[in-house]
């Protein structure tokens, strides 16, 4: 049975026929792993979304679609990413508002929300506090905030760390991965620059106002192998990367 976010992502395949974009986005990869989330989304009447650091907008699409969301802001610094999301949001028959901004500033974005996702695009930023503040100033209260990211502490870092490599998600240079593990020697550099472990983001999330509602790993398709080790060991805590939803307290 095809499960209904891969039908809507057939929506999208002529865009993600272009590698660029399919593989600019870990979390959209990592679909039917996040489809327990949606479903409970879902039961909850989400009207409106705000998708910080949304890319090219596939997934933030896919998200609005599935949830049945009347509105979404979708906002990135990015505007090459942000005019292919501007072609192809008339295939989702929600309202879609576009704005370039930094997500760390948005003080002059007045949009209060149910949801807000980020997928992906903390990581590569210094600026948590002022990402978190923001998201907590446009959440209504009882709001939803679905984030990903990598796990410093997964299975894959834990190894490299105890061979004397260097963690697979935090990079010392913009121009290359230095010290990396064999397999990842020809990998680009994604521009990690902050990673938190599992337990550090919940105890983050938890001091800022935030209860978790759900924790999952995330994993993909891409490597069967690699998979295969992922589902041997499926806690958040241990696992390449991780999704959290968490919800504003009152």
């Amino acid at each position: 049975m095809v499960r209904e976010p891969d039908k809507l992502l057939r929506k999208y395949e002529d865009v993600l026929s272009n590698q660029a974009v399919k593989f600019s986005s870990y979390t959209l990869q990592s679909l039917r792993t996040l489809e327990p989330i949606l479903k409970y989304l879902k039961r909850h009447s989400i009207d409106s979304m705000m998708d910080l650091g949304c890319g090219y907008g596939v997934l933030t699409l896919i998200v609005a679609e599935y949830l049945g969301v009347k509105r979404v802001v979708a906002i990135d610094i990015d505007e090459q990413r942000l005019a292919l999301l501007d072609k192809i949001k008339s295939r989702c028959p929600i309202e879609v508002v576009t704005l370039q901004r930094d997500f760390c500033v948005l003080g002059d974005v007045d949009e209060r929300v149910q949801l807000v996702t980020s997928f992906g695009a903390l990581e590569h930023t210094t600026c948590w506090d002022e990402f978190l503040g923001n998201v907590k100033r446009v959440l209504v209260d009882g709001g939803y905030l679905l984030i990903s990211m990598p796990n410093i502490s997964s299975w894959v870092n834990r190894l490299a760390l105890l061979l004397g490599y260097q963690p697979r998600d935090i990079e010392i240079s913009r121009k290359r991965l230095y010290g990396e593990l064999p397999p990842f020697r020809s990998h680009t550099v994604a521009g990690h620059v902050r990673v938190a472990t599992f337990r550090a983001f919940k105890e983050y999330l938890i001091d800022n106002g935030f209860e978790i509602v759900m924790a999952r790993p995330l994993y993909d398709k891409q490597n069967l192998l690699v998979n295969m080790i992922d589902k041997l060991l499926p806690s958040p805590s241990i696992s390449r990367r991780f999704i959290i939803l968490a919800k504003k307290r009152s």
